[in-house]
């Protein structure tokens, strides 16, 4: 009983995928990309990325480096290293602008000597952005027992704001705070929340599983808004879906695949996507917009349960639980 149940949400959620997706195709088409309205100069200033040797995430590297910021990249050992030092070397970014470190986000432990091996730095990192993630895929769990979409494109990024958090408040100040940018998407939508079964023991679908994922940024940004502002320090934090864009994320479900093959040709540029991210990451038009999900570089209002405060704070309380945090930041 329980398949033909699990089988039945399976075409729900397709037929919401492709409704939906055609229809936020259509206004993406529509839309145009809101560049910063002044140079963005911030000289000899830290940036941390995650997942930045390629896609939307080595193009955001490159303008961070334009604007005169030095990037710290995290990304895996092996190709994904290997990728991010041609990209460098073809680009002929400046010798010092960019630094690699080792960082797997489905891996708790990597996290963290990422994290540790930042701290030893002892620099202020004025923006996070945590943009690594990994699309639909079969179920799979994590050394540490979590669902692996949970864990890479959401848990790790927890953990990895909660331990950089002192660098960030060492680089806030009145005017120009910190940032922490969560890359979401509009697949944040397709699903639904579940507190009992964030780990998708009971149900997994691909697609739900990504879009639970995404949903848990955007709740993640808004719930950590509100400690912030609490707390009166001067650290922003934003979500935000960089458009429709090919990424490789594209080719991890039949469904996304089918769809880029026939509608790809109407997406937005890697480039046009990196700009959204960064205009979230670097304007000052939206100081005061903090704790908000921009899509087209405009405040959206997201699926329900990142409206409902009970949610985003059962959901901050689990995933303290599951990482074993007593004091997120060091600042309770």
């Amino acid at each position: 009983m329980g398949s033909w149940r699990n089988y039945f949400w399976d075409i729900c959620i397709i037929i919401r995928a492709l409704i939906q997706g055609y229809y936020h195709l259509y206004f993406e088409i529509r839309s145009s990309i809101r560049p910063l309205e002044d140079p963005v100069i911030r000289k000899n200033e830290y940036a941390v990325i995650t997942g930045g040797n390629r896609g939307i995430g080595w193009a955001t590297v490159k303008i961070l480096v334009e604007s005169g910021m030095k990037v710290i990249i995290g990304c895996r050992d092996g190709p994904s290293r290997e990728q991010l030092f041609k990209s460098i070397q073809e680009a002929q970014l400046p010798s010092g602008s960019i630094e690699w470190i080792n960082l797997d986000t489905s891996l708790m432990d990597s996290v963290r000597s990422f994290a540790q091996a930042i701290l030893d730095k002892d620099v202020p990192i004025s923006l996070l952005i945590n943009n690594a993630g990994k699309g639909s895929s079969p179920y799979s769990e994590t050394a540490d027992g979590f669902e692996s979409l949970f864990a890479i494109n959401y848990l790790g990024h927890f953990l990895l704001t909660h331990l950089l958090m002192p660098r960030l408040l060492a680089a806030g100040k009145n005017g120009q705070s910190a940032r922490i940018v969560n890359v979401s998407s509009k697949a944040q939508t397709l699903g639904w929340f579940n507190i009992n079964d964030l780990q998708s023991k009971s149900y997994y679908n691909p697609m739900q599983a990504y879009s639970h994922s995404k949903l848990a940024l955007i709740m993640f940004t808004k719930t950590l808004d509100e400690f912030l502002s609490r707390n009166n320090k001067s650290v922003k934090t934003y979500a935000v879906h960089p458009g429709f864009i090919y990424t490789s994320l594209w080719d991890s479900y039949w469904l996304t695949h089918y769809v880029y093959r026939y509608t790809g040709f109407l997406f937005k540029t890697i480039e046009e996507g990196a700009q959204r991210i960064v205009f979230a990451a670097l304007s000052q038009q939206i100081e005061d917009l903090s704790g908000n999900y921009f899509e087209d570089s405009k405040v959206v209002k997201p699926a329900a349960a990142a409206c409902n405060r009970n949610n985003r704070e059962m959901l901050w309380q689990k995933s303290c639980q599951l990482l074993n945090i007593s004091n997120f930041g060091g600042l309770n």
